[in-house]
């Protein structure tokens, strides 16, 4: 990154992107259960026996098989059902596959083998193959698969019916107005709530499995006519360039795909809103969807969109300007207070008012330690009660929370352990890094917050500024699959940083954000038409 970049933006070349290609396969890669393996030969008996071997039939006590025989061109033919107890529907089994097999064959005759397929099975989904590896991946996300004697190939029935969460209320991300939807653990219900409220054909769902053990179902979703191909194809780059056994959760993903490691910042957004995962695919954005994780993964994000709130889009313009202000002074004070008042005691008490600095020194006198030994035990003590908060049960674990801090900080003050001052100064910050919209955001500004500590301890602003200076030029050097993470500030985009600071009134959004080269720059025009034609 050139030094220029961090306050001039230009657009990236073809090949700006922080991750090498990907290289070729290592030698002890082990394909994916749908990417190969033996054969059906045709022969019932043995392709059962291999069915059977690849199933793991005598281990596997979920594993049910349902023998029976079937009607075709005139004669008896033996027929296997292989599926999972618990995730397929029973009743659509028995009523939907079993029972039109079974007697269906007899009543409506199937004059040949595609007749099973195009006459007597009536689910939407239903394909043959004679691969036993697609046959084992098929199986296990909720299929029936069909041996069918002098048949040559299998029949895979789609038939998924597993317990599973229904569509509730978000729980981080709640706001007094807008959607109430929240992403669920199914993938499929996650895709058809974004679906739902992007109503266009050119709205793509990319599927892939990632885990060679695992084969957990990822969707890489995009407009196709709005985000950056090159967007999409570094983000399918490194979906597909993943060789792990399991994947479970899209924060996993998350880790996996992200530049930097070391860096606290988040590198992508993570949404449990089907709303604002579909406003980001209409700006242009692409977003990543894990089965099993009822959040979904929005790249690239930056800094600014980090510290908006789902609740920005439905209120009125001064509303969110005022509560963005105030949101902003929350998350610097969570980053420095507790620092700049270490500062402020060890080295530049002159700032203070002559009766605000008595009485902080008269309430220190009987205190023990320094200033910065004082601070980091509340601090610490702030983090292990918030911990433990989390860890217990949730109407415990506000009540623990709670009375914690309360007994805590009285009982420190009381024993002259810490000063008064000092337990309104963490509470402040503690409150601030509640105030951050985003949660990684938020347990950043609280990691970095003991390095503020240090160096005001060390060398008062001047410690806070240099550090100042070096996180925001790490943080300017980070990105989000190829976009700044400081951008549209550092670089500077056109009419982008007005914008970080005040919202603008919603007609007045004209344009996609550039630095994510929409296909699309324009996304409306004359949005209030009614207000032009006024005489």
């Amino acid at each position: 990154m050139k030094f220029r970049d961090l306050f001039f933006y230009s657009p990236r070349a073809e090949d700006d992107f922080i991750l090498d290609e990907p290289s070729a396969p290592s030698d002890d890669y082990v394909p994916q259960m749908n990417e190969g393996g033996p054969e059906l030969t045709g022969n019932y008996r043995k392709d059962k026996a291999a069915f059977d071997k690849e199933m793991e039939k005598d281990l596997n006590g979920d594993l049910k098989i349902r023998e029976f025989t079937v009607r075709v061109g005139g004669r008896e033919a033996k027929c296997a059902a292989y599926f999972f107890d618990g995730l397929v529907d029973k009743n659509g089994v028995n009523d939907f596959i079993l029972r039109p097999l079974m007697m269906g064959s007899r009543t409506t005759e199937a004059r040949s083998y595609s007749d099973i397929m195009n006459v007597l099975l009536v689910q939407s989904e239903v394909k043959e193959t004679n691969n036993l590896g697609t046959l084992a991946f098929d199986i296990n996300f909720g299929s029936v698969i069909l041996l069918i004697e002098g048949y040559g190939k299998a029949i895979s029935v789609d038939a998924k019916g597993w317990e599973h969460r229904g569509i509730e209320s978000p729980e981080v991300e709640k706001v007094i107005r807008g959607p109430n939807d929240a992403f669920s653990e199914q993938l499929r219900e996650s895709t058809a709530l974004i679906r739902h409220l992007v109503r266009n054909k050119s709205l793509i769902s990319r599927e892939f499995a990632v885990g060679t053990i695992s084969q957990t179902p990822v969707s890489l979703m995009y407009i196709k006519n709005v985000a950056d191909p090159q967007l999409v194809r570094e983000a399918e780059r490194r979906i597909t360039s993943l060789d792990i056994d399991y994947l479970f959760s899209s924060a996993e993903l998350e880790q996996y795909m992200e530049g930097s490691s070391l860096i606290t910042l988040p590198q992508f957004m993570a949404t449990e809103r089907p709303d604002r995962a579909a406003r980001a695919l209409l700006l242009g954005r692409a977003v990543v969807l894990v089965d099993g994780s009822p959040f979904a993964i929005v790249m690239p994000t930056t800094v600014f969109e980090l510290n908006e709130s789902a609740e920005d889009h439905y209120l009125r313009t001064p509303y969110v300007n005022v509560i963005r202000l105030i949101r902003l002074m929350a998350f610097l004070c969570s980053l420095l207070l507790p620092g700049i008042y270490v500062a402020v005691v060890n080295f530049h008490g002159e700032i203070l008012p002559t009766d605000m600095l008595i009485s902080i020194v008269a309430a220190r006198d009987k205190v023990p330690f320094p200033t910065i030994v004082e601070i980091i035990i509340m601090e610490l003590s702030l983090e292990i009660i918030r911990e433990a908060g989390a860890r217990v049960p949730t109407p415990s674990g506000t009540t623990l929370s709670i009375v914690g801090a309360l007994i805590l900080g009285q009982a420190a003050v009381s024993a002259g352990i810490v000063s008064p001052i000092l337990i309104i100064v963490v509470s402040i910050a503690a409150i601030g890094s509640f105030a951050t919209p985003n949660y990684y955001l938020g347990i950043s500004a609280r990691i970095l917050r003991f390095g503020y500590i240090f160096l005001g301890a060390v060398g008062g602003f001047l410690g806070i500024t240099a550090g100042l200076f070096v996180n925001v030029v790490l943080w300017t050097c980070t990105y989000s699959m190829g976009v700044p993470m400081f951008v549209p500030v550092a670089p500077i985009t056109k009419g982008g940083v007005p914008k970080t600071l005040l919202y603008p009134q919603i007609w007045k959004q004209d344009y996609r954000d550039d630095y994510v080269n929409p296909l699309r720059r324009k996304k409306q025009q004359s949005a209030r038409g009614w207000k032009n034609k006024e005489n």
